[in-house]
């Protein structure tokens, strides 16, 4: 038989045993139970927030659901939490428990509980020591075999871990990608010491709020909407009656045109009593404030009287009742209030109250009076001087709009395209301009194969300020002295009355009016009965011409509209003529190589022809060479000097085309070959 200390230390070890199950048991309840408490408490979160979220967080349902919040997690902690694991269990129970999850134990730890249970208590007459001696050693043996217990709650508890892990993870993503109302509603749960009205996400900012205003006066509330959008805010008034009246609020507009999100307002008019009001939108309401109206002198009418610019030449305009400015800039504003009530003089006030102020002058019948000079936008108001003397508001505060001068327009309606004459015709153009405030003057600019500009003024303003103005020029070829293949180019210059302003000038298209050889056009027709490439070729060797009056016209058109590009989109258009001048002019090289590689007819307009081309592409080159240089404007010359030779040289091929078609189509074979060669 062993000895008794030995004994007692097996018993020990038994119920150590025990203890561990014991603990382990109560880890994974409360585990358990956190979990299916925090799954608890989140539906009871949701639950919560829905509901603060179809109330719009309105301060008596957040007072009411925080109290349900509460109750219900705290029954929750109790009955989930607080109960499981406060449960006393004997050891009885225990081993009983371990002997259900642990069947080859065979009821040895139960009754090894048992017996150790009794400790020197004395034993009965059957008691065998030996026997419970051999009976507690099998039983710590079995026991060290799982594990002093801890195989038993293994499983369970990773079950319970990963049940709390999961209920806190589902909890992370509804907080983190949840509605925006969970996320406030929990806030406002969660922090009972806090003040209701902030706690809701839901507010409308309202302004003056509460105030003081001066019978009579108009007065304007704003409302903001803070963390919602609504499409329809409404004001809610109460007078001296009982019942509220309602008004709608409208969009505030921003400087464009768009509407600014969230902001709202209404103008009250004529206040004569003390109003209580607030702004309520899909269920959320602001805070009820209170106007209160007493003797206060107030802006009753504004008169203004406009005085536009000298240049424009328009007469004095007054507004009898007046407020927002719209005028030019440079305009006089004469300014005459009417207040409600007397008073000993006030103040214009811009820009709110660190803008300029400008005194008002007390005339003999009561009014108030000043004059300013609208320069730039902003806003303006009226302040009167109170009996008490002080300054208080005495009107709403009005906008200062300048408008924008708009440039001139400039058109020709006759002939209004390029068009061909005979040396000794004349041909008469008209030329429309018009302007919003009215025009300083129209002129005629012309000039003679690309030399110095010419200007004939066809409308000088002096001090009729006219908005449309149709004029005409008659062309005396006669005089000028060209000759056929010569041109004219011409366009329209309209001069706004404000020549202070960068746009002042404006420019038409550019036009032009070829000179042609005198009776051409019978010609021509006569030799429509031969010939059979005579008036095709014609056509063809017009193209040359052609293309470059429109390297002409866009190289204008480049220069009137430098203003309008930014620098690399004028450089990228520089390039683009560059490239289109070099081109024409290798055509014009390749039809000059092709005539000087044949034997030329001693016809002398071939010669001629000869001759002329060269000076063509030589003008083309020196175009090309300004343009490259980035100088549209000094391209233009050596431009139209191309553009000369180039008609004359085609004149010359007419010449020759008429020529063989009065000779019954024939003609020579050198001849027509050197016509081919130019068609």
């Amino acid at each position: 038989m062993r000895d008794e200390p030995l004994l007692t230390g097996d018993r020990n070890e038994v119920l150590r045993a025990i203890r561990h199950v014991r603990n382990r048991w109560r880890l994974r309840l409360g585990l358990r139970g956190v979990a299916v408490l925090v799954a608890a408490a989140l539906g009871t979160l949701l639950a919560s927030s829905f509901g603060l979220e179809l109330f719009r967080f309105d301060p008596g349902a957040i007072v009411a659901f925080r109290v349900v919040t509460y109750v219900a997690l705290l029954a929750f902690g109790w009955w989930l939490f607080i109960r499981p694991i406060s449960r006393r269990v004997s050891d009885e129970r225990v081993a009983l428990y371990i002997e259900e999850h642990a069947p080859e134990l065979q009821a040895t730890v139960l009754s090894a509980v048992e017996e150790s249970r009794r400790g020197r208590r004395e034993r009965a007459a059957d008691h065998s020591p030996e026997l419970v001696r051999r009976l507690i050693e099998s039983a710590v043996k079995q026991i060290r075999e799982i594990d002093m217990g801890r195989r038993v709650e293994t499983g369970q508890l990773w079950r319970s871990t990963g049940l709390l892990a999961a209920a806190a993870a589902a909890a992370a993503l509804l907080f983190t990608f949840g509605p925006a109302y969970l996320r406030h509603g929990i806030n406002a749960l969660l922090t009972p010491m806090g003040n209701v009205e902030a706690a809701s996400p839901y507010q409308i900012e309202v302004l003056p709020g509460d105030a003081t205003v001066a019978r009579g006066a108009d007065q304007a509330i704003t409302a903001r909407l803070v963390g919602f959008e609504a499409e329809e805010v409404n004001l809610l008034m109460q007078g001296s009656g009982d019942s509220f009246d309602r008004l709608p609020l409208i969009p505030v507009l921003t400087e464009d045109g768009a509407i600014e999100a969230g902001q709202f307002e209404v103008l009250l008019f004529d206040l004569q009593e003390p109003v209580d009001y607030f702004v309520e939108s899909i269920g959320v309401e602001s805070p009820t404030y209170r106007l209160d109206v007493i003797e206060l002198p107030y802006a009753e009418r504004i008169e203004l009287e406009y005085h536009f610019p000298e240049y424009t030449g328009l007469e004095p305009r007054t507004v009898e009742d007046g407020g927002d400015i719209a005028v030019l800039q440079g305009t006089e504003v004469r300014l005459r209030a009417v207040p409600t009530m007397g008073t000993t003089g006030g103040q214009l006030v811009f820009d709110d109250d660190d803008g300029q102020r400008v005194d008002l002058a007390l005339e003999d019948d009561g009014t108030l009076t000043a004059s300013f000079m609208v320069e730039e936008e902003g806003f303006y108001r009226v302040d009167l001087v109170a009996p008490a003397g002080q300054l208080v508001t005495a009107s709403p505060q009005y906008t200062i709009d300048v408008l924008t001068d708009q440039p001139p327009s400039a058109m020709f309606i006759r002939p209004g395209r390029d068009t061909t004459a005979s040396a000794i015709e004349e041909v008469f153009v008209e030329a429309r301009a018009d302007d919003d405030f009215g025009l300083h003057s129209l002129d005629l600019v012309y000039s003679v194969n690309g030399g110095p500009e010419e200007s004939v003024t066809l409308f000088d303003g002096g001090g009729n300020a006219l908005r449309e103005v149709s004029a005409g020029h008659t062309f005396f070829f006669e005089e000028l002295e060209l000759e056929p293949g010569d041109f004219l180019s011409y366009y329209a210059r309209a001069t706004d009355r404000n020549l202070l302003q960068q746009d002042a000038d404006v420019k038409s298209d550019l036009y032009f009016i070829q000179i042609r050889r005198y009776s051409q056009d019978y010609r021509m027709q006569a030799s429509q009965g031969g010939g059979g490439g005579g008036m095709g070729g014609g056509a063809d060797a017009r193209e040359l011409s052609k293309a470059q009056r429109e390297i002409i016209s866009a190289t204008f058109n480049l220069v009137r509209d430098r203003e309008q590009y930014d620098a690399e989109e004028f450089e990228e258009n520089v390039v683009f003529l560059t490239l289109a001048q070099g081109r024409l002019r290798e055509q014009v090289e390749t039809l000059v190589r092709r005539m000087n590689s044949r034997v030329m007819p001693a016809d002398p307009a071939f010669r001629t022809i000869q001759e002329i081309l060269p000076r063509a592409a030589e003008s083309m080159r020196e175009a090309e060479n300004e343009l490259q240089e980035q100088d549209a404007d000094g391209a233009l010359p050596p431009e139209q000097r191309a553009l000369q030779h180039l008609q004359r040289a085609e004149e010359a091929y007419e010449e020759v085309m008429v020529t063989m078609g009065g000779g019954g189509g024939g003609g020579g074979g050198g001849s027509r070959q050197a016509a081919e060669d130019l068609a």
